[in-house]
């Protein structure tokens, strides 16, 4: 079985989510917000392409067009 939990107070859950965010941004550096920023929406779009790989195939499609543009 799970531990006991004495519960003393009741927390609207919804509140401290909004709040800790700002909490968090408020006590990093704008070069810390910045790596988080960008690991979340790398993570995003990764999930995103795990579900649609045919969107995938075709960014790396265009990229390799590109390169070979770039190199004429």
């Amino acid at each position: 079985m799970g531990k006991k939990v004495k519960v003393t107070q009741v927390v609207d859950v919804t509140e401290l989510g909004r709040a800790g965010g700002k909490a968090t941004a408020a006590n990093r550096t704008p070069a810390e917000r910045k790596a988080a920023g960008k690991k979340a929406v790398e993570a995003r779009w990764k999930a995103y392409y795990k579900l649609h790989p045919e969107k995938l195939k075709a960014k790396k499609k265009r990229a390799g067009k590109k390169q070979g543009k770039a190199r004429r």
